[in-house]
């Protein structure tokens, strides 16, 4: 016989409809109410599984990261074998595809990361840090090593990330203006290829030719 399809649960189905909601329009904008509506649940049964709306959010938070981590193809295992920067390649590649499949964390970074404030650092301190720490060391590495231009590494790290999610961000964007789906696989590729030999293209240092007089 066949496994039947596990049945999602009331405080699940609360998680994933108040994630694309929180996603989408920021937390401030975004009710307690029309959350229980959208989830077919009574308004006191959130209050019963997260207490509050910022109990909501926090799990929901929690969901995504969770999430973003199983959609991951490469371990950081792999990227302890592969030198600097194709340890710093594989990474960009990764995030990628995580924005790909996960485009709703793309989405809460920009809206808290505007806002500011003490969401933003419980974010960091539950969810973001690592990632970001980890992304941090691969480029000062390459620094390091004189494969990529010695920038200041957190805005080669915000170019990186930013030049990542955007496209996904933004897909109901990209459909209207240029009629394209940036999730379909063929899109993905190729946007992936593009964006490693760009920003690559530019972070390597410029090889210095002396001119014979």
């Amino acid at each position: 016989m066949s496994a039947q399809p596990k049945e999602i649960s009331a405080k699940e189905r609360i998680i994933d409809v108040a994630l694309g909601l929180f996603a989408a329009r920021g937390f401030e904008n975004v009710g307690v109410t029309e959350i229980a509506e959208a989830a077919g649940v009574s308004q006191p049964s959130i209050h019963y599984h997260f207490k509050n709306k910022r109990g909501l959010w926090e799990a929901a938070m929690l969901a995504l990261a969770t999430k973003a981590r199983e959609t991951a193809s490469i371990q950081e295992s792999v990227f302890q074998s592969l030198d600097p920067l194709s340890a710093l390649k594989a990474a960009c590649a990764l995030l990628i595809e995580q924005a790909h499949k996960t485009p709703d964390l793309g989405r809460v970074i920009l809206s808290e990361g505007q806002a500011g404030g003490e969401r933003l650092d419980w974010l960091m301190r539950h969810v973001l840090a690592d990632s970001y720490y980890a992304f941090l060391e691969l480029i000062e590495a390459n620094i390091d090593a004189g494969q990529i231009k010695p920038f200041k590494p957190y805005q080669i790290l915000m170019l990186l990330h930013g030049a990542a999610v955007t496209n996904f961000n933004v897909a109901p964007l990209v459909d209207a203006v240029f009629g394209e789906d940036v999730h379909a696989p063929d899109h993905v590729t190729s946007f992936q290829k593009m964006y490693l030999d760009v920003m690559f293209a530019g972070l390597a240092p410029r090889s210095i030719k002396k001119v014979r007089k």
